[in-house]
């Protein structure tokens, strides 16, 4: 768990409001860049870079994917009067009605680990709440702009729920189509190759892949159809098509769900899926078993024909992993 909390007051302008109106606008939460330590960081060389991380709402126990945007088209595409900011965007599993959050209210962001995630809770403090002008003071003396601080979360121990207090175990995990949507746009492949540098930003990135991958899924392997689930606990993994060491990205049709074994099999090139969907064994393993009843299986896709295997994608692995396990154990 962190030792410290992010303080933000916010302003009608993020909470979409116009001339004085609500609802003109997107809503979202602005995160100053002197503040960005407790947050994933993001790459400046791809324009808009995003992750999807996990939010615990106040006043909630469901965990809401949600996206944490660098907007940088200034930086990235050299843009003299573009943007240079970082939002945490507020969806419909956040704030469903549009309204909880007003302006003036104080928001605390804390970074906690729970079961090898990385999670994000939330409280609001309204202008009318007990505590809210201590926030409001600690914004003041340690803060910038009179709107953002970091203060260590010793300081606000009265304020905010122990963690012995708050529910743990599994949780319901929320995915808006507010994400849903924003993740299917994603590019499949970026030119910018690599692992993300930052262990946080890998670990957000893949525990929100494997969350999107296994919902259209169904929560059950594409191949065999089942999994073994138990009290948050699973055998299912996400694999990606293109890894993103070779510039996979995180879009969801970059992605297909299988059991471990399968997912380490796939990544190793004992097989691949054709553009029908069908898998496709080497033939170098076609006398392995269990791989050998999988020639020409058509496997499971999801519903939604936007988060189905991509083609192209289907077609790289083909051509760049297919055959690969052929060169481990060799001299």
């Amino acid at each position: 768990m962190s030792d410290q909390v992010y303080l933000r007051k916010l302003n009608a302008q993020e909470l979409g409001f116009r001339r004085g109106e609500p609802k003109q606008a997107g809503r979202y939460i602005y995160v100053s860049k002197d503040y960005l330590g407790l947050f994933p960081p993001l790459n400046p060389m791809i324009r808009n870079d995003r992750v999807t991380i996990d939010i615990v709402p106040p006043d909630s126990t469901d965990i809401v994917l949600t996206n944490f945007v660098y907007h940088n088209d200034k930086i990235a595409d050299h843009k003299p009067y573009g943007r240079n900011e970082y939002r945490i965007y507020l969806n419909s599993g956040i704030d469903p009605g549009g309204d909880y959050f007003q302006p003036g209210d104080i928001v605390a962001v804390i970074r906690e680990r729970e079961d090898h995630e990385i999670v994000y809770r939330m409280h609001r403090f309204s202008p009318s709440e007990g505590g809210y002008a201590q926030l409001e003071d600690a914004i003041s003396r340690r803060g910038a702009y009179g709107s953002h601080a970091v203060v260590p979360i010793s300081d606000l121990a009265s304020l905010l729920p122990t963690r012995e207090g708050q529910k743990t175990g599994p949780r319901r995990k929320v995915i808006p189509e507010e994400v849903q949507r924003d993740m299917l746009k994603e590019p499949i492949r970026s030119e910018i190759a690599g692992e993300d540098r930052e262990e946080i930003t890998r670990l957000v990135r893949s525990t929100s892949f494997r969350d999107l991958v296994l919902f259209f899924y169904d929560y059950r392997c594409a191949i065999t159809g089942m999994a073994i689930c138990y009290s948050g606990l699973t055998n299912l993994e996400a694999a990606h098509i293109i890894p993103r060491a070779r510039g996979g990205r995180d879009n969801p049709s970059n992605g297909i769900a299988m059991n471990r074994d399968l997912h380490w099999a796939f990544d190793t090139g004992f097989f691949s899926v054709g553009r029908n969907y069908t898998v496709m064994v080497h033939d170098g393993a076609r006398d392995i078993s269990p791989l050998k009843e999988l020639e020409g299986k058509s496997i499971f896709v999801p519903e939604d024909s936007r988060a189905r295997p991509n083609h192209e994608a289907l077609r790289w692995h083909a051509d760049n992993v297919l055959g690969t396990f052929l060169k481990y154990g060799t001299d």
